[in-house]
Parts: structure tokens; sequence; C-alpha cells
């Protein structure tokens, strides 16, 4: 199954963690679930950098995307996603996440960046 940030955790120190999502090979169970699943981090507000690959669990994500996911916002891989992803053996992915504990104000540069139409997207 899909294993929780926590088992890419490669860095912590008082309320942050950071994880890297590298290449890697991909749980060969059949029933396995290989990508995250729709989820809300009640705890921290959630910052991903999509460095390089294929991020098979999301439509619109390319290299150098940069996502936020203030705490409590449900968030997770577009429809059809999880089906999709049955038969995958590895993933070429490589990104960087951070959590915090402590609550992300934004400023006015990172505000200019903001697509409008994230939020929406798993509608899609």
């Amino acid at each position: 199954m899909h294993q929780p940030p926590p088992i890419h955790q490669t860095f912590e120190i008082r309320g942050y963690v950071v994880c890297t999502f590298a290449p890697r090979l991909l749980d060969t169970h059949p029933e396995a679930v290989k990508i995250p699943w729709v989820h809300d981090n009640v705890e921290a507000d959630e910052v991903l950098f999509y460095v390089r690959g294929n991020f098979g669990s999301r439509r619109g994500i390319e290299s150098g995307s940069i996502t936020l996911h203030p705490r409590g916002i449900p968030h997770g891989p577009h429809p059809g996603t999880i089906m999709a992803s049955k038969n995958a053996a590895r993933t070429e992915e490589l990104a960087v996440m951070f959590d915090t504990q402590h609550t992300l104000e934004l400023t006015e540069e990172s505000l200019a960046l903001d697509d409008p139409k994230y939020p929406q997207s798993w509608l899609d």
C-alpha cells in the first residue's frame, strides 16, 4: 500500500519535517494503493516542491510546481489516478515536501504566483 509521508522523512526539527520523494520501486501486491489517497493533514501545513518526473497522482503538476495544502484542507489524487497506477512498477518522481506545525503566512510575492484554479483542479 502507499506508505504515508513519514516513510519518506529525511529531516526533522522542532515543528517541521522534510520528506523526500525519490525515484523508487512501488509495492508489488496486487491490491496495493501506489499513490497518495485523499487526506487532510490536521496537524501541519504542507508544501510540496516538484523537482522532476511524472507525478502520477495529479494532473497539471510539472517540474518546478509548488503546492500548499493548509492544515485540514482535503487533497489527494485526481479521480481515476489510483486505478491507473495499479500496474505501475516504479516512479521516477523527485519531490521535496515539508510539513510545519506553524501556520504559514503567504507573502505578496507568493500570492502573485497563486493559481486561483488549483483548488478546483480536483473537479477535472
